[in-house]
């Protein structure tokens, strides 16, 4: 497609976007598109590795009584253009969802039952065990994962994984910035945590074998310890299962932000916006904004059902603290767990 064409259909989105609700002041259409080409020579290897990514999304901005809000619908892959054909399904999904958040209240912090969309598990996974088993934190002494190797940090439900073979996203590719080709790293077993994530040097320090994860933000930056594409494994429950078993709790839906103590194993996630479930049913409430927090051992031992399909998508940004940016992908199922929300 020609940048002309592109535009044209991104207008016609925009246009069928703004159409659905009197409601919507404003909305966005983003298109991303990045062509990588890499080339690694050592002593013992000659790579090279050529291959597209894109990025795109849909964002609605509504106002009700002096109320701004908006929401996101994403789409992500190692596609080209036709990622665009992905936002004509997305559209009328994110207006729902301005309409849902401009009614939505204000939530009463508290302990609840919770469902995770696959875009929280997502966040769960990358912020609880996708920095806290960075081995280069492991050198540093600031992680505290390094003391629970081969011991249990979660229910016998959870599976995670990270790696560039491990699924075919944003974050996948045949090696990465040291030359280390791309490995599917399993990290937690049923419940058992069982590897890290290393760069080489970090390997060396520990005399482990790197898992293909150094990563630099540009050529100007040196390789850390890096996320690629990080999640939770499905199981073998239904939503509609894990929304009747609940007398009181909320699905917790996309997110905007997170951040973890990889040392002391806080966590903290900002959530887009959460449905209301009671006896066993949506009631069609919806709270925002919200705040998930915890001990990370204690919200991952407190998952109790996943479900079978597994979304992963990468539109987003991961920095090594305040810096270092690189794309990651996240994801999982829907997972059932009991949080700390406020």
């Amino acid at each position: 497609m020609t940048h002309d064409e592109k535009l044209s259909k991104m207008r016609s989105i925009l246009d069928k976007t703004l159409a659905l609700s009197d409601e919507l002041v404003d909305a966005r259409i983003i298109y991303e598109e990045v062509q990588i080409s890499k080339i690694f020579i050592s002593k013992n290897k000659d790579l090279t590795q050529d291959y597209l990514w894109t990025n795109a999304a849909i964002i609605p901005i509504g106002v009700r009584e002096g109320r701004m809000k908006y929401a996101i619908s994403v789409a992500s892959g190692l596609k080209g253009a036709e990622i665009l054909d992905e936002l004509e399904g997305l559209y009328t999904p994110a207006v729902t969802n301005i309409t849902r958040l401009l009614g939505s209240k204000p939530m009463k912090a508290g302990e609840y039952d919770v469902i995770l969309d696959p875009d929280m598990a997502g966040l769960v996974a990358h912020e609880a065990f996708g920095h806290g088993v960075e081995m280069d934190m492991f050198v540093k002494n600031r992680a505290k994962a390094a003391e629970y190797m081969n011991k249990e940090v979660a229910s016998t439900n959870v599976n995670m994984y990270d790696g560039a073979a491990s699924a075919v996203e944003i974050s996948s590719y045949l090696f990465d910035d040291e030359g280390i080709l791309g490995t599917d790293t399993k990290i937690i077993d049923k419940g058992i945590l069982v590897s890290g994530i290393s760069d080489v040097l970090s390997a060396l320090k520990l005399g482990t074998r790197p898992t293909g994860n150094g990563k630099r933000q540009s050529y100007e930056h040196k390789a850390y310890t890096r996320m690629t594409n990080t999640f939770f494994a499905g199981g073998n429950d239904k939503v509609e299962d894990m929304i009747a078993s609940i007398d009181y709790g909320f699905l917790l839906e996309s997110y905007s932000s997170g951040m973890e103590d990889p040392k002391n194993w806080g966590i903290q996630c900002v959530v887009s916006r959460g449905r209301e479930i009671k006896d066993g049913k949506l009631t069609g409430n919806v709270f925002s904004p919200i705040f998930l927090t915890g001990y990370v051992p204690d919200l991952l031992k407190s998952m109790s059902m996943v479900s079978e399909d597994v979304v992963i998508t990468g539109n987003g940004m991961c920095g090594k603290g305040y810096k270092e940016y690189v794309k990651t992908s996240t994801g999982g199922p829907f997972i059932k767990a009991r949080g700390r929300l406020n």
